[in-house]
């Protein structure tokens, strides 16, 4: 090979190796190769491996736990040889999805009951539905800008004697028409009344259920018109940054509309804390109550409340959120209500939640202006 090719040759190979790895830090590899730090979901050959639904054997578990490395609010870090590394994922581009009108709760808590406060969770969504000519409630969702709700697909693709027809906003107690805070003095803080808002379109990710059940069960709901922000209605963050989706959370608040410890519906929204479990434990929990669910650590990420608290009928589609300091404090949704129900509480098993960050880019491709 001529000197003048060779040259190219190797420069191309630097730069594209500097384009892989400019921003991750360097290790040695159970091989003694040279490698980088980076997120498992970049290490294409190691990755592939790990979501393949085939059981992982002890060679290739020994592999991956010879070449873990720590990275700094990273969960699952490879040290990967630079060939085998994918580019970073690509910038979202947030254009339709605010960043900082967002996930602002107007109310500072100072209890520990379950029950929210009013102005507390603004971004709540209830979705309704025609069944026998009557509207019922049904579902949960969250608004994400102006225009869409983001909520569960199995609360979009119902059975056919349940459609869904609207979208109620700034709701908090359904048993009442006007909400408010009433003070010692006797003064009222009242918010507007909930609007009812028509649909225009809905959007169900097209592999949902197909071929594994419960997974991708994330679906956008395009409003009929735009919503005007209010001190009742304001829009929840999105994990757009990538160091907030690659955040470590191990607490999440939880609301909805939900069943209470009486089994009814509360007509009061409602929120629980509840910690994260790792995916390996929840399908061991999963396989022992005798549950066959195919969990994906990708796509999906499971949690829970003391004494068996989860997420039950009613709170499907609703949103799992975590508070992050993001030019201020904000409510950052990381996850989707999956499988309300499956345990309601009644069984040693946690919930299952969409994994919001995995879907940031179908999210933005899936809004139109």
């Amino acid at each position: 090979m001529a000197p003048g090719r060779l040259s190219i040759v190797l420069l191309i190979v630097v730069h594209a190796c500097s384009v892989f790895s400019q921003n991750d830090p360097a290790c040695i590899t159970t091989t003694g190769q040279e490698g980088f730090c980076v997120p498992i979901e970049r290490c294409w050959n190691v990755y592939s491996a790990v979501k393949s639904r085939r059981p992982l054997t002890t060679g290739l578990k020994n592999y991956l736990n010879g070449i873990a490395c720590t990275r700094p609010d990273v969960m699952r870090t490879v040290c990967c040889v630079p060939s085998e590394i994918d580019p970073p994922a690509p910038k979202i581009e947030p254009t339709s999805l605010p960043t900082t009108v967002c996930g602002i709760s107007g109310y500072n808590r100072l209890d520990g009951t379950n029950l929210s406060h009013l102005f507390e969770h603004r971004w709540m969504a209830l979705l309704r539905y025609m069944r026998n000519d009557e509207l019922v409630d049904g579902c949960g969702g969250s608004l994400i800008n102006n225009r869409y709700v983001l909520t569960a697909a199995h609360c979009v693709r119902t059975p056919s004697d349940l459609k869904l027809s609207k979208v109620r906003l700034g709701e908090h107690d359904k048993s009442k028409t006007l909400d408010c805070n009433v003070y010692f003095n006797d003064d009222r803080e009242c918010a507007d009344p909930p609007i009812d808002v028509d649909i225009e379109s809905t959007i169900v990710h097209s592999e949902y259920n197909s071929p594994i059940q419960f997974r991708h069960d994330i679906a956008l709901i395009r409003l009929a018109q735009d919503v005007q922000y209010s001190h009742s209605i304001i829009p929840i963050c999105l994990p757009i940054r990538e160091d907030v989706r690659n955040k470590i959370v191990s607490r999440y608040i939880l609301t909805g509309w939900g069943t209470t410890e009486q089994q009814t519906l509360s007509d009061i929204l409602m929120q629980v804390s509840l910690n994260h479990v790792p995916v390996t434990e929840c399908q061991q929990k999963m396989k022992e109550n005798g549950l066959s669910i195919d969990l994906s650590e990708e796509y999906q990420f499971c949690a829970e409340g003391r004494e068996l608290v989860d997420s039950c009928k009613g709170e499907s589609g609703g949103p799992l959120a975590s508070a992050m300091n993001l030019e201020g404090l904000r409510f950052v949704q990381y996850g989707i209500v999956s499988t309300a129900g499956v345990s309601c509480g009644n069984l040693s098993v946690p919930g299952i939640y969409t994994r919001v960050s995995s879907y940031m880019n179908w999210i933005v491709e899936n809004m139109q202006p």
